[in-house]
Protein backbone atom coordinates (compact mmCIF):
# COMPACT_ATOMS: atom_id res chain seq x y z
CA UNK A 1 0.00 0.00 0.00
CA UNK A 2 1.26 3.33 -0.50
CA UNK A 3 2.35 6.30 1.88
CA UNK A 4 0.26 8.64 2.35
CA UNK A 5 2.09 11.95 0.97
CA UNK A 6 0.74 15.23 1.88
CA UNK A 7 1.80 18.82 0.41
CA UNK A 8 1.73 21.63 2.47
CA UNK A 9 1.87 24.75 1.91
CA UNK A 10 2.72 28.23 3.26
CA UNK A 11 2.68 31.53 1.07
CA UNK A 12 6.33 33.10 0.87
CA UNK A 13 5.70 36.32 2.95
CA UNK A 14 3.37 34.28 5.49
CA UNK A 15 5.88 34.26 9.07
CA UNK A 16 3.35 32.28 10.86
CA UNK A 17 3.83 28.75 10.79
CA UNK A 18 3.48 27.25 14.28
CA UNK A 19 0.46 25.27 13.74
CA UNK A 20 1.34 24.08 10.63
CA UNK A 21 4.63 22.90 11.55
CA UNK A 22 2.08 20.77 14.16
CA UNK A 23 0.27 19.01 12.24
CA UNK A 24 3.18 18.57 9.99
CA UNK A 25 4.71 16.62 12.26
CA UNK A 26 2.19 14.66 13.78
CA UNK A 27 1.54 13.84 10.34
CA UNK A 28 5.00 12.24 10.22
CA UNK A 29 4.73 10.60 13.14
CA UNK A 30 1.31 9.38 11.59
CA UNK A 31 3.84 7.62 9.09
CA UNK A 32 2.78 9.96 6.12
CA UNK A 33 5.10 11.13 4.11
CA UNK A 34 5.21 15.42 4.20
CA UNK A 35 6.78 17.51 1.62
CA UNK A 36 6.66 21.28 2.20
CA UNK A 37 6.98 24.32 -0.16
CA UNK A 38 6.60 28.50 0.60
CA UNK A 39 5.17 28.75 -2.72
CA UNK A 40 4.85 32.88 -4.69
CA UNK A 41 2.05 31.84 -6.57
CA UNK A 42 -0.75 28.51 -6.72
CA UNK A 43 1.40 27.56 -10.21
CA UNK A 44 4.17 26.03 -7.54
CA UNK A 45 1.39 24.41 -5.84
CA UNK A 46 0.39 22.48 -8.47
CA UNK A 47 3.14 21.45 -10.45
CA UNK A 48 4.65 19.88 -6.59
CA UNK A 49 1.53 17.97 -6.04
CA UNK A 50 1.54 16.85 -9.92
CA UNK A 51 5.40 16.26 -9.40
CA UNK A 52 4.95 14.58 -5.73
CA UNK A 53 1.85 12.44 -6.60
CA UNK A 54 0.36 13.58 -3.15
CA UNK A 55 -2.87 12.59 -1.96
CA UNK A 56 -4.07 15.62 -0.01
CA UNK A 57 -2.75 19.80 -0.45
CA UNK A 58 -2.80 21.61 2.64
CA UNK A 59 -2.49 25.12 2.67
CA UNK A 60 -1.67 27.67 5.33
CA UNK A 61 -2.82 31.16 6.23
CA UNK A 62 -2.55 33.28 8.58
CA UNK A 63 -2.49 36.43 6.81
CA UNK A 64 -6.07 36.71 5.26
CA UNK A 65 -4.73 35.32 1.99
CA UNK A 66 -7.01 32.32 2.28
CA UNK A 67 -9.48 33.55 -0.15
CA UNK A 68 -7.83 34.80 -2.90
CA UNK A 69 -5.53 31.64 -2.87
CA UNK A 70 -8.15 29.26 -2.47
CA UNK A 71 -10.09 30.73 -5.42
CA UNK A 72 -6.92 30.53 -7.77
CA UNK A 73 -6.01 27.46 -6.57
CA UNK A 74 -9.44 25.82 -7.08
CA UNK A 75 -9.37 27.57 -10.57
CA UNK A 76 -6.15 25.83 -11.74
CA UNK A 77 -7.11 22.79 -10.78
CA UNK A 78 -10.21 22.65 -12.47
CA UNK A 79 -8.22 23.91 -15.90
CA UNK A 80 -5.94 21.03 -15.20
CA UNK A 81 -8.20 18.61 -14.39
CA UNK A 82 -6.26 18.03 -11.10
CA UNK A 83 -8.81 16.14 -8.64
CA UNK A 84 -7.11 16.35 -4.53
CA UNK A 85 -8.48 17.38 -1.54
CA UNK A 86 -7.37 20.68 -0.51
CA UNK A 87 -7.65 21.55 3.66
CA UNK A 88 -6.62 24.97 5.16
CA UNK A 89 -5.56 25.78 8.49
CA UNK A 90 -4.79 29.39 10.31
CA UNK A 91 -5.90 31.74 11.28
CA UNK A 92 -9.03 32.19 9.55
CA UNK A 93 -12.42 33.85 11.06
CA UNK A 94 -15.21 30.90 11.75
CA UNK A 95 -17.19 33.29 8.92
CA UNK A 96 -14.82 32.41 6.21
CA UNK A 97 -15.25 28.28 6.75
CA UNK A 98 -18.31 27.95 4.51
CA UNK A 99 -17.30 30.22 2.00
CA UNK A 100 -14.20 28.28 1.42
CA UNK A 101 -15.87 25.44 1.84
CA UNK A 102 -18.20 26.27 -0.92
CA UNK A 103 -14.80 27.61 -3.13
CA UNK A 104 -13.15 24.30 -2.96
CA UNK A 105 -11.68 23.09 0.76
CA UNK A 106 -12.50 19.88 1.72
CA UNK A 107 -12.05 20.92 5.00
CA UNK A 108 -11.07 23.92 7.27
CA UNK A 109 -9.05 24.47 9.93
CA UNK A 110 -9.51 27.48 12.23
CA UNK A 111 -7.94 28.87 15.72
CA UNK A 112 -8.12 26.19 18.37
CA UNK A 113 -8.19 23.12 15.90
CA UNK A 114 -6.93 19.88 17.05
CA UNK A 115 -3.27 18.93 14.84
CA UNK A 116 -5.52 15.20 15.76
CA UNK A 117 -8.21 15.97 13.90
CA UNK A 118 -6.41 17.49 10.76
CA UNK A 119 -4.66 13.86 10.76
CA UNK A 120 -7.54 12.18 10.91
CA UNK A 121 -9.26 14.43 8.18
CA UNK A 122 -6.28 13.88 5.54
CA UNK A 123 -6.11 10.00 6.58
CA UNK A 124 -9.76 10.16 5.42
CA UNK A 125 -9.48 12.38 2.41
CA UNK A 126 -6.28 10.12 1.27
CA UNK A 127 -7.85 6.79 1.93
CA UNK A 128 -9.06 6.33 -1.78
CA UNK A 129 -5.27 7.87 -3.01
CA UNK A 130 -3.13 6.07 -1.04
Amino acid sequence: MKKHRVLFCRYSVDGHDRGLLTVMNRCKDAGMEVIYIHFHNVEEIVKTALQEDVCVIGLSSSMGEHFPVINELSALMQKENYDVPVIIGGVIPSVDVQPLKDKGAAEVFGPGSSPDDAVRIIVELSKDKA
